[in-house]
Protein backbone atom coordinates (compact mmCIF):
# COMPACT_ATOMS: atom_id res chain seq x y z
CA UNK A 1 0.00 0.00 0.00
CA UNK A 2 1.48 3.71 -1.15
CA UNK A 3 1.63 6.25 1.19
CA UNK A 4 -0.23 9.75 1.26
CA UNK A 5 3.71 10.77 -0.12
CA UNK A 6 4.17 8.31 -2.51
CA UNK A 7 0.74 9.28 -4.05
CA UNK A 8 0.91 13.13 -4.42
CA UNK A 9 5.08 13.25 -4.81
CA UNK A 10 5.85 15.34 -2.47
CA UNK A 11 3.21 17.41 -4.15
CA UNK A 12 1.35 18.36 -0.91
CA UNK A 13 4.52 20.28 0.39
CA UNK A 14 4.85 22.14 -2.81
CA UNK A 15 1.26 23.42 -3.03
CA UNK A 16 1.34 24.06 0.98
CA UNK A 17 4.44 26.42 0.13
CA UNK A 18 2.75 28.29 -3.13
CA UNK A 19 -0.33 28.98 -1.36
CA UNK A 20 1.94 29.70 1.77
CA UNK A 21 4.26 32.02 -0.22
CA UNK A 22 1.96 34.02 -2.34
CA UNK A 23 -1.36 33.64 0.59
CA UNK A 24 -4.03 33.82 -2.45
CA UNK A 25 -4.07 32.08 -5.80
CA UNK A 26 -7.14 31.42 -8.37
CA UNK A 27 -7.92 27.35 -8.04
CA UNK A 28 -7.57 27.16 -11.87
CA UNK A 29 -3.93 28.74 -10.82
CA UNK A 30 -2.73 26.37 -8.56
CA UNK A 31 -3.98 23.76 -11.10
CA UNK A 32 -2.00 25.15 -14.00
CA UNK A 33 0.88 25.01 -11.74
CA UNK A 34 0.55 20.88 -11.57
CA UNK A 35 -1.10 20.46 -15.02
CA UNK A 36 0.63 17.22 -15.12
CA UNK A 37 -1.64 15.18 -12.18
CA UNK A 38 -4.38 18.13 -12.30
CA UNK A 39 -6.94 14.84 -10.96
CA UNK A 40 -4.70 14.24 -8.06
CA UNK A 41 -4.10 17.75 -6.95
CA UNK A 42 -7.74 18.27 -7.04
CA UNK A 43 -7.82 15.45 -4.45
CA UNK A 44 -5.29 17.02 -2.48
CA UNK A 45 -6.90 20.60 -2.47
CA UNK A 46 -9.78 18.88 -1.33
CA UNK A 47 -8.64 16.66 1.13
CA UNK A 48 -6.16 20.40 2.50
CA UNK A 49 -9.32 21.95 2.45
CA UNK A 50 -11.04 19.69 5.11
CA UNK A 51 -7.99 19.31 7.35
CA UNK A 52 -8.46 23.22 7.38
CA UNK A 53 -4.73 23.42 6.48
CA UNK A 54 -5.81 25.71 3.49
CA UNK A 55 -9.25 27.88 2.79
CA UNK A 56 -11.55 27.89 -0.72
CA UNK A 57 -13.56 30.71 -1.12
CA UNK A 58 -15.86 29.12 -3.72
CA UNK A 59 -17.50 32.33 -4.27
CA UNK A 60 -14.60 34.16 -5.80
CA UNK A 61 -13.00 30.79 -6.35
CA UNK A 62 -9.55 31.22 -4.25
CA UNK A 63 -7.40 28.96 -2.45
CA UNK A 64 -5.89 31.24 0.60
CA UNK A 65 -3.66 30.39 3.39
CA UNK A 66 -5.50 32.00 5.90
CA UNK A 67 -8.55 33.52 6.90
CA UNK A 68 -7.09 37.29 6.82
CA UNK A 69 -6.26 36.23 3.23
CA UNK A 70 -9.55 35.13 2.66
CA UNK A 71 -10.98 37.88 3.35
CA UNK A 72 -8.83 40.70 1.77
CA UNK A 73 -7.17 39.05 -0.78
CA UNK A 74 -4.23 40.67 -2.83
CA UNK A 75 -5.62 41.11 -6.36
CA UNK A 76 -2.18 42.32 -7.37
CA UNK A 77 -0.51 39.15 -6.49
CA UNK A 78 -3.13 37.04 -8.68
CA UNK A 79 -3.05 39.24 -11.35
CA UNK A 80 0.94 39.02 -11.32
CA UNK A 81 1.05 35.26 -10.47
CA UNK A 82 -1.15 34.70 -14.61
CA UNK A 83 2.36 36.45 -15.88
CA UNK A 84 4.51 34.02 -14.00
CA UNK A 85 2.45 31.45 -15.53
CA UNK A 86 3.43 32.27 -19.01
CA UNK A 87 6.95 31.30 -17.91
CA UNK A 88 6.01 28.28 -16.18
CA UNK A 89 7.79 25.77 -18.23
CA UNK A 90 11.50 27.40 -18.01
CA UNK A 91 11.14 29.01 -14.57
CA UNK A 92 14.10 26.85 -12.09
CA UNK A 93 12.59 29.28 -8.51
CA UNK A 94 9.79 31.34 -7.65
CA UNK A 95 9.16 33.31 -4.73
CA UNK A 96 6.60 36.48 -3.70
CA UNK A 97 8.79 40.02 -3.54
CA UNK A 98 9.36 42.91 -1.71
CA UNK A 99 6.99 45.93 -2.09
CA UNK A 100 6.92 47.07 -4.65
CA UNK A 101 8.02 44.18 -6.74
CA UNK A 102 5.42 41.33 -6.24
CA UNK A 103 7.18 38.43 -7.36
CA UNK A 104 10.91 37.09 -8.48
CA UNK A 105 11.49 34.13 -10.64
CA UNK A 106 14.96 32.61 -11.89
CA UNK A 107 14.66 31.22 -15.94
CA UNK A 108 17.52 29.30 -17.19
CA UNK A 109 20.28 31.82 -16.60
CA UNK A 110 18.09 34.99 -16.37
CA UNK A 111 16.23 36.94 -13.46
CA UNK A 112 12.39 38.44 -13.50
CA UNK A 113 10.92 41.06 -11.28
CA UNK A 114 7.01 41.05 -11.48
CA UNK A 115 5.89 44.77 -10.34
CA UNK A 116 2.24 45.98 -10.62
CA UNK A 117 1.33 49.30 -11.03
CA UNK A 118 -2.17 50.14 -9.92
CA UNK A 119 -3.91 53.17 -11.43
CA UNK A 120 -2.60 56.43 -10.12
CA UNK A 121 0.24 54.83 -8.19
CA UNK A 122 2.68 55.31 -10.87
CA UNK A 123 4.43 58.11 -9.17
CA UNK A 124 4.51 56.05 -6.19
CA UNK A 125 6.11 52.91 -7.71
CA UNK A 126 8.86 54.93 -9.90
CA UNK A 127 10.10 56.71 -6.87
CA UNK A 128 10.69 53.55 -4.82
CA UNK A 129 12.04 52.24 -7.57
CA UNK A 130 15.07 54.87 -7.85
CA UNK A 131 16.33 53.31 -4.72
CA UNK A 132 16.20 49.64 -5.95
CA UNK A 133 18.55 48.51 -8.31
CA UNK A 134 17.91 45.90 -10.67
CA UNK A 135 20.78 43.81 -10.76
CA UNK A 136 20.29 42.12 -13.68
CA UNK A 137 17.19 41.88 -13.36
CA UNK A 138 14.52 42.07 -16.60
CA UNK A 139 11.71 43.90 -15.01
CA UNK A 140 7.91 43.00 -16.25
CA UNK A 141 5.70 45.87 -15.43
CA UNK A 142 1.98 44.89 -15.41
CA UNK A 143 -0.42 47.59 -15.55
CA UNK A 144 -3.87 48.33 -15.56
CA UNK A 145 -4.60 50.39 -18.64
CA UNK A 146 -2.00 50.41 -21.63
CA UNK A 147 -1.67 54.56 -21.01
CA UNK A 148 -0.02 53.92 -17.78
CA UNK A 149 2.71 52.76 -19.24
CA UNK A 150 3.90 56.93 -20.83
CA UNK A 151 4.22 57.56 -17.04
CA UNK A 152 6.50 54.78 -15.95
CA UNK A 153 9.86 55.70 -15.54
CA UNK A 154 11.82 52.62 -14.06
CA UNK A 155 15.07 51.17 -15.50
CA UNK A 156 15.53 47.64 -17.62
CA UNK A 157 12.17 46.83 -18.17
CA UNK A 158 11.48 44.07 -20.46
CA UNK A 159 8.28 44.17 -21.15
CA UNK A 160 4.40 45.82 -19.92
CA UNK A 161 1.60 43.75 -19.44
CA UNK A 162 -1.90 43.96 -19.16
CA UNK A 163 -3.81 40.60 -17.68
CA UNK A 164 -7.27 40.25 -18.58
CA UNK A 165 -10.29 38.62 -16.30
CA UNK A 166 -9.51 35.27 -17.75
CA UNK A 167 -5.98 35.40 -17.00
CA UNK A 168 -4.61 36.03 -20.63
CA UNK A 169 -1.56 38.33 -20.75
CA UNK A 170 -0.96 40.85 -23.19
CA UNK A 171 2.94 42.26 -23.51
CA UNK A 172 3.73 45.40 -25.35
CA UNK A 173 6.97 47.89 -25.33
CA UNK A 174 6.48 51.67 -25.14
CA UNK A 175 7.16 53.17 -27.88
Amino acid sequence: MKTRNEIYQGEGAKLLRFITTYHTLKYDQVLQLFSRHEQSIKSLITSLIKQGRIIYDKEHDLLCDSQQSAENPDYAIITCFWVLLDFKKGIVYHTSGEFPIKLNFFSQDEQYEIIYIGEEQEALINHVMESIPSNGSKRLIVLESENQAAKITIDDVAAYCLVNESGAVSYYMRK
